[in-house]
Order: structure tokens, then C-alpha cells, then sequence
């Protein structure tokens, strides 16, 4: 597989870079506003476990610098509300499993404040700096160690969940205490501003699928009296709390798809629900405190682009910033400032902060680990088409620079997972986003978003309601059909891929339309009824259909592309993960079985260790260099840029 390789280009961005380069994450702002705590994580890991650093970044410009050495996994950094002390999680003491670490502002020797190690996640201080929160999944028994060990390892479904608690720790005495209720497993929690409370986001166990039923949030003391305060469908993200504890704001779903797309304020007191943004315009994606409380961060997604915006606790929006493309993750606000991890389609995600005083005016950007691999960036330019009549589709278009003007070019689309996801003006240069990488072999890539996808409003991602693969596959061959009209895709060397929900639509649209010349399905599901028992949220279905495949049968497999398995003519190489706990590699399997069964052109290639999202580097590079060369096979470019 190294042929592709050695044909990347050398104004383009190569396989090597896209999967060796470094990313930042988890930005979090000193109470000064004079610094940015942030973790340096590379995008592949070469090694059992993960190796990342903390780094800061002062906001006066000045260079970043590492305050840990990168050789454990550090993460989730918190600065102690006087601002003097930064606590993490590492697993320095023993790889793989996390403790809790502080060190002072200045750097020096990190200090552990917790007497027990497992797998932790989501640090916190509290308001007064009394405690160290995290949630800790509760670790292995003595007992269930020795089964273990003497090998009686077999598992009874359903009855080996291990829950996962919030632990209040006392960093001075570095001894812990769960104070969540022992039935219930807390997916994420925020302090009340009085420092005695805590709001968790809890399901009744911990399987994933729970976070597409009947959620709760509940209210706990320090000292572990709790009550539950309401339920809802779907979890309550980004719990945020009022200035004057009066109100806890939370997005959650506007329509019937289970997504975090709206925002509610509930009242304690009383118990009344508001929403503040109904997602009419836009799709919430972010939610964080902002001066203490006495209002709210929000990011929307409008399109392509992100907008950062001060929502008030009676719904007022104004423009806080306005970052250049779209925000990974929260935000952080502190001392008139606000931090952002942001990427556009040019630029790799990078540590950005603004001047909450002037609203609206450019951010700062902190830090630019790679300029080697931006110089090979091609900017993607912002397209629409019409699909149904009065139904207007976006999406992001790639060239190469070097494609003359009306020279017709390999075209591919890649198709975006979720579905409740969108491809927006970011970096798309990974294992999991291709563009970059076929763009420096000659080939456009455009990059669409269908009905389903978010950043267009909820009646836009609720619209495949009861028609899976219907309007969004239209979209798709919509979008292509116009870049033929456009003259900019040859309409002899088309291509589709994606990864996910992306792999499904491709491996719908390659048993519906013979116009793909090469395809590629990552991670696909192949027959919505056996996924539906099969991967670990089968319950995310009924955002979709109006009821269970058990219930409907004929409802899914009218919509599977398996079904329509003897109608593929389109080369097909198919990826996945072994261990991939959210579409089973089954799913790969008797897709590939069934094409393999008729003699149709198709390749399967399974990756061990690797779940939904691939890990190690040499599997990225792998599945990165197998695209490129299945689509040069299929559909050659003119010519490899830069040769």
C-alpha cells in the first residue's frame, strides 16, 4: 500500500501528515483571563497508550509552552479558582488508568491529589476550591480480578455494568467520596455557583443507548442528599447554572430526533421549562457560563460557519465572535475573554481567544503547531444546489489548484455520519475526513449536507423522519448532478464514500444508482433490521422510524441496502473496525458476502483493536492509502499534482 504514498504530492497534504500531526483540545481559561490551559494530543497513537500534554497559552500572543513533559496521557485541565494551581488527569503512576494531579501556576513538580486511579473523567473544582470533582467508573473488585485471573471470564449480558459516579476529593487529605446516587450512571454534572450543589445528567444504567430514552437530571449537596429535578428524552448537555442559582440551562432536543440541538432554562423553584433557542435558525452546539453565570455562551451552527453568541437567561441573542470557519467543543470565559478551539478548511484546529469588549471584532489565534501542513491546504468554497423543487442543499467544494478552468475532474462525495452531524468550513485532513488527501491526488471532493444534517434548523435535521435514505439520498446525487451540469465533475469518474452513517448512504446510493464509478463504505450499516439489534444504540432508530424494527420490519428493510444487493455494479472496497461496539463488523461482512455471492467488485478490509473511530497510526495510514489507491484504480485523475 505504499504506492500511495509515494504518489502524495508536495504541495498537497500527504497521508504521513494526516496522520502524525498534533491537535489541540479542552481549552480552559485562567480566572485572569491571562492564560489558556489546553491538551496537545496527536491524532494517531503509535503505542498501547496515548501520550499528550498539557501546554499553555498566554493571551497576551506570547509563544505557547508545555507545562507537562507529553510522556503520559495527560488531560482535562482545570485551574483552581484563585488561578494559583492547574489540576489534570494522567496516567503517570500506572498506564491507562487516570488519577488526579495539581500543580502550581508557574509549573514544577505535579503533585497527586487523589488516592485512587481508574478511568476518570470530566475534573472539575468546586466554586470555593473546597473540592476536586471527576466522575470515576467504578473499578475492578478483588473478586472479579481473580475470575479474571483464573480465566472464569465469561460475561452475562446486562448484569456486569459498571456505573460511573462523581467523587468529590479533598486534595489536601487526597481521599474521595461518591456523592451521586448509587443507581443512576452521571454522563456530566455542574457546580451551583454557592459551591454546595452539583447538577447531574444522569441515565438509569450505563449503556449508551439509555442517552436516547428517558434521562434525568438530579440535584446533590456536598454532603450527598440528592433529588431528582426532572427527566426528559435524551440527555441535558452543557448544564449551566445561573449567577444566582435560580436557573439551570441545558440543550436538549427540539424535534423528535434525540440531538442537543435547542435550549431549555428550568427553574428550580418552580419547576418551569423555557425554551430560550428553539433552533429555528440554526443548530445549538455548545453551551458554557458566561461573567459567572449572569448570562450565557452559545455556539450556533448556521451552515457552514459557527457563531459564538451571548444568549441571556429571557432568550436575547447578541454576536459575541465569530470564529473563522467552525468551534471544536465548548468554550471558556473568563475575565472578559473567551477561548475557542477553532479550524477552517485552510487551517488545522488551533487555540483561538477574543476580547469580550469588543464584540464581533477578529479573535486571536494562539497557536499554529503546523504551518508545514496549512501551506498544503486547499480553502473549500461554499456551494448550493437545488434538490427537490424549493429545497436548497449546501455544501463545501475542494479543488485541486492546479484544475484549469473547465477542466472537468474526478469528482467524490463524501458523506458525513450522524446523521445529526454536518460538514462545515473545518479541517478535513484525518483518517476520518479525506478531502485534503484527495485533493493533492487531482480529484474535487464535495462535501454535502443533506436533510438530516445539523446547522439548518430542527425541521431540517428532523426531516428524513419515516423517509431514511429518501430525501438525503436526493440531496447527494443532487449535488452531484449539478457539479456535472457546472462543468467542474466528469460525469465518467464519479465516486462516493463515507464513514458511519456516511458509509450507509453509500452503500444506499451504490444499490440505487449505477452512476459511481468506485465507492467507499467505512463502518457502514448494510441492513437496518440486524443493525438495529446488533450495534449499542438500537433505541437512536426511533428519531427515524416511528417504531422499532421488531415492530416494523418491512419499514427497515424496505430501506436496507442489502435488499437491493443484486443492483450493485459500482467497485466497492468496504472498512471497519473489529471492535466497532456501534455498527457491528457484521454489518460489513454479509454486505461483502452478498456482493462476493454475485461476483460484484468489492474488497473488505477489517482493522483488529479499532472501534468506531480508528486509533493507532498505522491503521489510519493504512485506511487513508487503500482510499487512494481504490480511487485511482476506478477513477484515475488527469495526472498526480505536482508530478
Amino acid at each position: 500500500m505504499s504506492e500511495a504514498t509515494a504518489q502524495a504530492t508536495a504541495t498537497g497534504v500527504t497521508v504521513e501528515q494526516c496522520v502524525t500531526h498534533d491537535r489541540p483540545t479542552e481549552p480552559h481559561l485562567s480566572p485572569d483571563g491571562a492564560l489558556v490551559a489546553f491538551v496537545r494530543r496527536p491524532v494517531s497513537r503509535s503505542g498501547e497508550h496515548w501520550e499528550t500534554a498539557i501546554w499553555i497559552a498566554p493571551t497576551s500572543g506570547e509563544a505557547p509552552r508545555p507545562f507537562t513533559s507529553g510522556m503520559w496521557h495527560d488531560r482535562c485541565p482545570r485551574w483552581s479558582p484563585d488561578g494559583q494551581r492547574l489540576a489534570f488527569l494522567s496516567d503517570r503512576a500506572e498506564r491507562g488508568k487516570s488519577s488526579i494531579y495539581v500543580m502550581p501556576r508557574d509549573g514544577g513538580e505535579a503533585i497527586r491529589a487523589f488516592d485512587q486511579q481508574g478511568e476518570l473523567d470530566l475534573l472539575d473544582w468546586s466554586p470555593d476550591g473546597r473540592w476536586l470533582s471527576v466522575l470515576m467508573v467504578e473499578p475492578e473488585t478483588d473478586e472479579e480480578r481473580q475470575r479474571r485471573e483464573r480465566r472464569e471470564d465469561w460475561h452475562v449480558w446486562d448484569t456486569e455494568e459498571k456505573f460511573q459516579r462523581l467523587w468529590l476529593v479533598d486534595p489536601q487529605t487526597k481521599q474521595g467520596q461518591v456523592r451521586s446516587p448509587e443507581h443512576v450512571h452521571v454522563w456530566s454534572y455542574a457546580w451551583a455557583p454557592d459551591g454546595q450543589r452539583l447538577a447531574l445528567a444522569t441515565t438509569p444504567s450505563p449503556k449508551v443507548d439509555d442517552l436516547f430514552g428517558e434521562t434525568s437530571v438530579w440535584l446533590i449537596t456536598v454532603d450527598g442528599e440528592a433529588r431528582q429535578l426532572f427527566t426528559l428524552v435524551g440527555l441535558a448537555e452543557d448544564l449551566t447554572w445561573s449567577a444566582d442559582g435560580r436557573f439551570l440551562a441545558y440543550r436538549a432536543r427540539a424535534g423528535r430526533v434525540v440531538c442537543g440541538e435547542a435550549v431549555y432554562r428550568y427553574e428550580l423553584a418552580t419547576g418551569e421549562t423555557v425554551c430560550l433557542y428553539p433552533a429555528q435558525d440554526g443548530t445549538a452546539e455548545g453551551l458554557a457560563p458566561l461573567a459567572g453565570g449572569e448570562a450565557l455562551a452559545l455556539t450556533v451552527v448556521n451552515g457552514l460557519t459557527a457563531r459564538i453568541e451571548q444568549l441571556t437567561w429571557t432568550g436575547e441573542r447578541t454576536l459575541l465572535a465569530e470564529p473563522h470557519g467552525v468551534v471544536h467543543g465548548v468554550v471558556s470565559t473568563a475575565a472578559g475573554r473567551l477561548a475557542a478551539i477553532c479550524s477552517d478548511s485552510a487551517h488545522l484546529p488551533s487555540v483561538w481567544c477574543w476580547s469580550l469588549a469588543e464584540p464581533g471584532t477578529p479573535g486571536q489565534r494562539l497557536t499554529a503547531f503546523h504551518p508545514e501542513i496549512e501551506a498544503g491546504m486547499v480553502k473549500g468554497e461554499r456551494i448550493t444546489w437545488e434538490s427537490d423543487p424549493g429545497v436548497t442543499v449546501e455544501g463545501l467544494l475542494f479543488r485541486p489548484p492546479s484544475a484549469q478552468p473547465g477542466q472537468r475532474l474526478p469528482l467524490v462525495v463524501q458523506i458525513h455520519g450522524g446523521p445529526t452531524s454536518f460538514w462545515g468550513d473545518e479541517c478535513a485532513a484525518s483518517w476520518h475526513d479525506w478531502a485534503q488527501a484527495l485533493v493533492a491526488q487531482g480529484y474535487a471532493v464535495l462535501l454535502p449536507n443533506p436533510r438530516g444534517s445539523t446547522g439548518r434548523g430542527s425541521a431540517w435535521t428532523n426531516a428524513i423522519f419515516d423517509d431514511v435514505g429518501g430525501g438525503e439520498l436526493r440531496d447527494v446525487l443532487t449535488g452531484v448532478r449539478a457539479l456535472v451540469e457546472r462543468g467542474i465533475a466528469d460525469p465518467e469518474r464519479l465516486g462516493v464514500a463515507g464513514w458511519s452513517w456516511g458509509g450507509y448512504l453509500t452503500a444506499w446510493a451504490v444499490t440505487q444508482t449505477d452512476q459511481f464509478k468506485a465507492a467507499v463504505m467505512g463502518a457502514g450499516l448494510s441492513n437496518l433490521i440486524s443493525d438495529n439489534y446488533l450495534g449499542d444504540i438500537p433505541r437512536a432508530n426511533l428519531s427515524y422510524f416511528p417504531a422499532s424494527a421488531a415492530d416494523i420490519p418491512d419499514a427497515y428493510w424496505q430501506r436496507s441496502p442489502i435488499r437491493y444487493v443484486n443492483q450493485v455494479t459500482t467497485p466497492l472496497l468496504i472498512l471497519h473496525g473489529e471492535d466497532d461496539p456501534r455498527v457491528a463488523v457484521s454489518e460489513s461482512i454479509q454486505f461483502y458476502r452478498a456482493l462476493r455471492l454475485r461476483g460484484a467488485i468489492c474488497q473488505l478490509v477489517t482493522y483488529p483493536r479499532e472501534k468506531h473511530g480508528f486509533e493507532e497510526r498505522a491503521h489510519q495510514r493504512d485506511l487513508l492509502e487503500r482510499i487512494i489507491a481504490w480511487f485511482r484504480q476506478y477513477i484515475p485523475p488527469d495526472s498526480t499534482p505536482g508530478a
